[in-house]
């Protein structure tokens, strides 16, 4: 989209208004696709814990005494074992369980390969999923029950209503090379990234800036907090991908705003904002918090 529609002496305005009812029908469509996605069987809100590993032998079934200890009636009392030698995790069954690997019969002795790979090992048993995950230096064993209460009684997500005026245009303002920057996350530990613009925009007159990240489709991915953090949105950081880019500008469309799977379960790892991308103006827009919709 062109800057000159929506450019008024060196100022950018809203990227549409008043908003017209195609725009409308469209986000309630993506809002209604977010809504269900976050409902699949093996989502966010069935994750159902976070078991950081040890060297050696990991025992995992539903036994108290396990390393890791599965949901009450979800499997077995004693399943297996993932074995920590360095950085490799190797599979160990027990006779006779019924788990598969990806696809297949899970084989006994099996190399596990972690979320950082690109292509990870999924463990199944019963409604149950595993995948081996690695963050900040450590492995550990994630784990979604289909069955989860979060899941079965999930009431939706809430949103504010859809406003123009939170549908702004902002200038690109590039860093060429990209910008490196520390992004730390919820368990504390601090990320090294790329930042590979500044997106200005204005609102009540004043400029703001969020760094962004450029996705491979052209549009820009932000992670921001704004002065209704903890108040209506989730306290940490909230989620946005832009339009495409249109030459020197893009729509950032805070209506889209999202909460991060940290709003929905204690047990994900959520990136929070890199420095500098604390607004202190209210965003009214786009999603809403719940602090009973994680339990």
């Amino acid at each position: 989209m062109a800057i000159g529609p929506h450019q008024c002496s060196g100022n950018y305005l809203p990227a549409e208004s008043p908003m017209s009812e195609d725009y409308t029908h469209s986000l309630l469509a993506w809002r209604e696709r977010m809504d269900t996605n976050l409902r699949a069987e093996y989502s966010w809100l069935s994750l159902a814990g976070l078991f950081w590993l040890k060297e050696g032998e990991n025992r995992f079934g539903s036994a108290p005494g396990n390393d890791i200890v599965l949901p009450k009636g979800s499997a077995p009392a004693q399943a297996g074992v993932f074995l920590v030698e360095g950085k490799t995790v190797t599979l160990g069954l027990m006779p006779n369980i019924d788990a598969r690997l990806d696809d297949e019969p899970a084989p006994d002795g099996a190399v596990l390969q972690p979320d950082v790979s690109g292509k990870p090992n999924f463990l199944y048993l019963a409604s149950l999923r595993m995948v081996l995950i690695e963050r900040g230096g450590q492995l550990a064993i994630r784990l979604w029950d289909s069955q989860h209460p979060n899941r079965l009684n999930f009431g939706g997500r809430v949103w504010y209503e859809p406003d123009s005026n939170w549908r702004v245009t902002a200038r690109i303002e590039p860093y060429d090379p990209p910008k490196p920057v520390t992004i730390p996350d919820m368990l504390g530990n601090d990320n090294e990234g790329h930042m590979h613009a500044a997106l200005a925009f204005e609102v009540d007159g004043r400029t703001y800036r969020l760094d962004a990240e450029k996705l491979e489709t052209g549009a820009y991915y932000i992670m921001f907090r704004d002065a209704t953090a903890g108040k209506t949105t989730y306290p940490a950081v909230r989620y946005l991908t832009t339009e495409v880019a249109e030459a020197d500008s893009v729509i950032i469309d805070f209506n889209k705003a999202y909460s991060p799977p940290c709003a929905f379960t204690e047990f994900a790892t959520c990136p929070l904002p890199p420095p500098g991308n604390v607004l202190g103006v209210a965003v009214e827009a786009g999603e809403k918090y719940l602090p009973t919709a994680k339990t």
